[in-house]
């Protein structure tokens, strides 16, 4: 089936410019059309798992644009588990949308352009090399930023230039690292267990991969694009952004670790002790600040960079394990913030209140939304048997295996930080603000219950026999190492 990766990138790419060509039709068929298309990418990325699950892997023959940026396309295990998440997640994230944006301001544009986003992290996961990499990577930018600053007021545009030129000097040093690696190596596409030559000029390639991978992903020190983003942004660009967009360059690194230069040149080099010290400084950096923010999506923002520290933690210890915990960590985080991100949207969307110590007694007036919000922060906090503790356990353990239990230390702090900044939500949300004041959820039914099975779905494969997201990262991680 060596059309799939090809028709799993198009099929919103396709649909978003069809969109934008009969934007005078009726919205309502667009509608339609618009979830038609991401149900169809999900479904074309899981027709992908026969062929990848014991090792194999998906090839596109064709090329793509010119010498020397020609790029094609090719999925393997890594490639289809990041796909598959990518893909499911969008598609609620489109659903839930339908109701945010039905009443707002230039709602065709933003269909096309969550499409266009789409199209960019599903290249991104499909591509066969750096160049293909980089070429989603910078349409990614460009549709992320111009769905940021969708609501076009000054704060939008503010954290939309910020945005702009930090993923843009991301793509700068990307860029700078894929001509290296071409002038060093001869090639650029990804083989398991890497092609790259020692030398100095690796050693320099290598920070600029850091650089503009750790820009996109939100790490510190480069990770200041991001509070302000959230806030600013729609809520389904919030959590596309924090639950999707991130995870790319969660995917550069893995990417250039294994299969550009191998780990033993990456040990070689010591860049597994300068990721694992920036990841353990981004994990408590970011749970340090969340607990200063009484905004509510600024919270979960810097909850975000956190919750990347742990993906980035897992990828430097360069073991078996830890690429298990980080592989399901972005699996389980792209639900949960997802989750909390889509529950901010509604609170936003119906009672206007964006401030947590507002929020007095809106559990009452949004009982199902805020139940989903609990289950979500039961689950980033780490509590069995949720799907973070299965993360945060593999982690730990993988930690005492390679000798540093200090790292067990700050995993256990990052779940108390983690408890003291959502629990008083969910506390403040479920006191009483006025006796007898409780009425049903008004929320359109789009946001209302695709927020409410991402929540489930948090805690769902705890009870499914096998758990298959953990069998499918335990199977990548295996052929990893």
């Amino acid at each position: 089936m060596p059309f799939l990766p090809a028709t799993t990138v198009l099929i919103p790419l396709i649909s978003a410019g069809v969109i934008m060509i009969f934007s005078k039709t009726r919205e309502l068929y667009l509608k339609i059309f618009m979830v038609c298309s991401a149900v169809f990418a999900l479904i074309s990325s899981l027709l992908m798992y026969p062929a990848v699950k014991d090792g194999g892997s998906i090839a596109t023959g064709t090329g793509y644009l010119a010498w020397p940026l020609s790029f094609t396309f090719r999925v393997d295990a890594l490639g289809f588990f990041f796909a598959m998440v990518f893909s499911f997640c969008f598609l609620l994230i489109i659903i839930y949308s339908l109701g945010y944006v039905g009443h707002g301001h230039a709602r065709v544009r933003y269909y096309s352009l969550i499409l266009l986003a789409e199209t960019a992290v599903l290249g991104i996961a499909m591509s066969a090399s750096l160049v293909g990499f980089l070429v989603f990577f910078e349409l990614l930018t460009v549709s992320a930023y111009l769905l940021v600053i969708h609501e076009e007021d000054e704060i939008a545009m503010f954290a939309g230039a910020k945005f702009l030129y930090m993923s843009l000097a991301a793509g700068l040093a990307i860029f700078f690292g894929l001509v290296t690696v071409n002038y060093l190596a001869g090639r650029t596409d990804f083989v398991p267990g890497g092609y790259l030559p020692a030398s100095p000029l690796a050693l320099y390639a290598l920070f600029a991969f850091l650089l503009g991978f750790g820009i996109k992903a939100g790490m510190f020190p480069v990770h200041i694009w991001l509070p302000d983003a959230h806030p600013a942004a729609p809520a389904p660009v919030s959590a596309m952004l924090s639950g999707l967009s991130i995870k790319t360059g969660a995917y550069g690194l893995i990417r250039v670790f294994h299969d550009v230069y191998g780990i033993g040149l990456v040990r070689e080099l010591s860049f597994d002790r300068i990721l694992l010290a920036l990841a353990v400084v981004t994990i408590l950096l970011g749970s340090a600040l969340a607990l200063q923010q009484d905004h509510l999506k600024r919270r979960l923002a810097y909850s975000s960079i956190a919750q990347i520290g742990y993906i980035l933690l897992g990828i430097a210890l360069l073991t078996e394990r830890a690429m298990l915990g980080a592989l399901f960590h972005v699996f389980s985080h792209a639900l949960m913030k997802g989750t909390l991100f889509l529950c901010a949207g509604a609170v936003i969307v119906q009672s206007g209140k964006k401030y947590i110590s507002q929020m007095k007694g809106i559990g009452f007036e949004m009982p199902l939304v805020m139940f989903s919000f609990a289950l979500a922060s039961l689950t980033i906090v780490g509590i069995p048997p949720f799907n973070a503790f299965i993360s945060k356990w593999h982690l730990a353990l993988a930690s005492l295996e390679s000798g540093r239990g200090v790292l067990v230390a700050v995993l256990m702090a990052s779940s108390f930080l983690n408890a003291f900044y959502y629990f008083p939500v969910v506390i403040t949300a479920f006191t009483p603000a006025e006796p007898g004041r409780i009425r049903l959820d008004r929320i359109p039914a789009s946001m209302l219950w695709t927020t409410l099975v991402m929540a489930l779905f948090c805690v769902g494969f705890a009870f499914a026999r096998p758990h298959w997201p953990v069998m499918l990262a335990s199977r990548i991680s295996a052929l990893m190492f």
